[in-house]
């Protein structure tokens, strides 16, 4: 049987609700570096000493609301991948899923995953620890690879590190592009750097 939360338990859990849903709206309107500590409380009306007893900074926060984020961000892929045509040939089924992923971090936009760079790499730096990547699904590339090696399509080597080495080359292109070159063709790059590692396992 659980046990009834107090008055002041509620209250509490009220209030680091009202501090995140404030931040949410306020990143999403100004964006995040435009956004301080001050104008969250305030807009929340809350005391400063109540934000620090649920966040240590507003980076802190951040990594909260992204890692909320990611999990709607799975589930849309999972569906995603439940969607796809398997007959077709597995190296388009590959590069379709690694587009879909990539679509979905181009659409959070180019000021969004550059603070969520900044905060990843800052955090994993000060606390040992790394942090989940965007790309943690390494078992649909995983499974598809296999799938083109049971059709003779791909040679069989291990499918894991072709899953690992494609997750890696997403998080390279998608940092390439937030920092470097916001300009450029996000996906078609996706779409021709895909294709040409995978041209070395294909056996036609």
């Amino acid at each position: 049987m659980k046990k009834k939360l107090t008055k002041r338990q509620l209250q509490a859990m009220e209030t680091r609700q009202k501090i995140y849903d404030t931040a949410k709206t306020l990143f999403s309107k100004f964006g995040y570096d435009a956004v301080s500590i001050d104008d969250i409380i305030r807009e929340a009306g809350v005391a400063r000493g109540s934000f620090y007893v649920y966040f240590m900074s507003k980076e802190d926060l951040s990594v909260y609301l992204m890692m909320d984020e990611l999990k709607g961000y799975q589930h849309i892929v999972r569906e995603y991948w439940e969607k796809l045509d398997r007959t077709l040939p597995a190296r388009e089924l590959i590069i379709q899923t690694a587009c879909g992923i990539c679509s979905m971090v181009r659409d959070w936009g180019v000021a969004t995953m550059r603070t969520v760079y900044k905060i990843f790499i800052e955090r994993a730096s000060t606390t040992g620890t790394a942090v989940k990547s965007l790309f943690e699904m390494p078992d649909l590339f995983t499974a598809l690879y296999e799938l083109g090696v049971s059709r003779g399509e791909f040679k069989p080597v291990e499918s894991s590190v072709i899953a690992e080495n494609i997750k890696t080359l997403l998080i390279g292109i998608t940092y390439e592009w937030c920092l470097y070159h916001p300009d450029y063709d996000f996906i078609g790059r996706v779409t021709s750097l895909l294709n040409d590692y995978l041209s070395g396992f294909s056996k036609s």
